[in-house]
């Protein structure tokens, strides 16, 4: 079993959650997530099943789009509306232009600092459980890039925005800078995930109608309409036996970075890396699809 699922994630679960369920229905095979969504998040989870959980490196790093939805006057440790929510004083009641015009220094490549209450790694520990624990928790600043930020709506204190951004970008981070940048601080009240790559959440598969074994391997998706930023190239019969023994194969390709090996029927076989001049080693092989 070899595939991805673009599935429709509820607000509620857990990524995690999600996981569980389809992995329940599939055993013995495996199944894991590319791209976390928080419990208070739904859209777009792409489910990798079997020898395609191998590939989630690749799909993770794919670019994001989302729509979110902020209510401004309002602070929160976390950002948003799972911790407790506390009113400002007075606070600044910009126009929309104001508001366009501080959207600019967002876009492109930014520094973000993200919310206490996240699941990065503070020596060893998720920093959300130790602010839960009331330790004092200082996440160092981190680049990220923000490819496009439109705003949707603007009615204070209503800000809707609609986001595509690399991964480990911070939504609720995102919505905070910039109404701190406004003089004023805002929490995130909904988010949707509307797309991972080319998977949009229009096609997307509610969680609930993955109910039997069968009803998830009708809706796999070949992971390779995934992985088009990778250069591509076709593998003979021979050149796959050859990698598949882990050893070297020559192609005409004289580049750097990784390729995507595929056979005759468009199938992921290997994703290769440059060995020496124009030999090629596998860095991942995949099984003939059963």
């Amino acid at each position: 079993m070899f595939g991805v699922v673009n599935c429709l994630k509820p607000r509620g679960p857990t990524s995690r959650d999600c996981v569980n369920r389809l992995q329940f229905r599939l055993k013995p095979h495996k199944v894991g997530h590319a791209g976390t969504l928080d419990p208070l998040a739904e859209g777009v989870l792409l489910i990798a099943i079997g020898s395609a959980v191998r590939l989630v490196d690749w799909i993770h790093g794919l670019p994001k789009s989302y729509r979110a939805v902020f209510h401004w006057g309002q602070t929160s440790p976390s950002a948003d509306v799972g911790t407790e929510i506390r009113e400002l004083v007075a606070a600044p009641v910009p126009s929309r232009t104001e508001v366009e015009a501080g959207l600019v220094e967002f876009r492109g490549k930014i520094q973000q600092v993200p919310p206490i209450f996240s699941a990065i790694q503070i020596d060893g520990k998720r920093a959300h459980r130790l602010a839960r624990a009331g330790k004092e928790v200082a996440l160092p600043p981190r680049e990220v890039t923000i490819h496009r930020l439109d705003l949707v709506e603007f009615a204070y204190p209503r800000m809707v925005l609609d986001i595509q951004c690399s991964t480990g970008t911070y939504v609720r981070s995102l919505g905070r800078d910039i109404a701190r940048r406004c003089g004023s601080d805002a929490v995130m009240t909904e988010l949707v995930r509307t797309a991972i790559g080319p998977m949009d959440v229009s096609a997307a598969v509610p969680i609930a109608q993955l109910d039997s074994r069968e009803a998830i391997i009708a809706q796999l998706q070949n992971p390779s309409r995934l992985l088009t930023h990778l250069p591509r190239v076709t593998l003979s019969k021979l050149e796959i036996r050859t990698i598949l023994d882990g050893k070297t194969i020559e192609l005409a390709e004289q580049q750097h970075g990784e390729l995507l090996g595929v056979d005759e029927a468009g199938n992921i076989r290997s994703i290769l890396q440059p060995a020496s001049g124009i030999r090629w080693k596998p860095l991942k092989n995949f099984p003939e699809p059963s």
